[in-house]
């Protein structure tokens, strides 16, 4: 699907100004990249918001209008108000058809339900939630999909063992990416008696 952002040039700037923008519906952006001068721009927060909702922090190419001059761009940085949790500013990394870039993509993954791991009582976990991705622009994944569902209980995902195409991951090969815990034992009830007669002998031992 092709994302189109429309922005306009700003004709004011400083802290002062950003709120008045905000005010106003709008909401300050900047795009940049190599070799690019910065652009400085607003967008309207209705065609912000729409666009972000679309992509669910999905890394996807979006082309950005700015005042009749198209930039393909993807999103590097969403600020957001510390009180609010409102988007304030975002940044936007412009991109280059035939150039590799480097951008964060979110890990998805799947299979979890029908993994042997998960039957036994075990813990699939994500100990990361992106991985740095090196690729032209049209081939940036929307996210890294990891299959899960072949898992056994103390199985390890390395960056290593994941599948790409037409990109590279740009992690250390030996990164552990998903791990499978076993279900905490609890402890017996025979075990805790015997802990709670240890500690109240103990007790009894120190008030003599």
């Amino acid at each position: 699907m092709e994302y189109v952002v429309k922005a306009q040039l700003r004709d004011k700037f400083g802290r002062n100004a950003a709120k008045k923008y905000r005010r106003a519906g709008y909401i300050p952006v900047v795009l940049y990249g190599k070799g690019e001068r910065n652009i400085h721009a607003v967008v309207k927060k209705s065609d912000l918001m729409k666009f972000l909702h679309a992509v669910h922090g999905e890394s996807v190419v979006v082309t950005v209008e700015v005042d009749g001059e198209s930039k393909m761009a993807i999103v590097k940085d969403i600020q957001l108000d510390p009180v609010t949790d409102d988007v304030i500013h975002v940044d936007f990394q412009i991109l280059h058809k035939g150039e590799e870039v480097e951008v964060e993509v979110p890990v998805v993954l799947v299979g979890m339900e029908n993994a042997p791991a998960v039957r036994a009582g075990g813990i699939i976990e994500a100990l990361v939630d992106t991985l740095a991705v090196r690729a032209e622009p049209q081939n940036i994944p929307a996210h890294i999909e990891i299959d899960v569902s072949n898992l056994e209980l103390g199985d390890v995902i390395h960056v290593k063992d994941i599948k790409t195409e037409n990109f590279t991951i740009a992690e250390d090969p030996d990164m552990p990416v998903v791990t499978v815990l076993s279900e905490r034992v609890e402890e017996k009830p025979e075990e805790a008696e015997a802990e709670g007669e240890t500690s109240a002998e103990s007790s009894e031992g120190g008030a003599s």
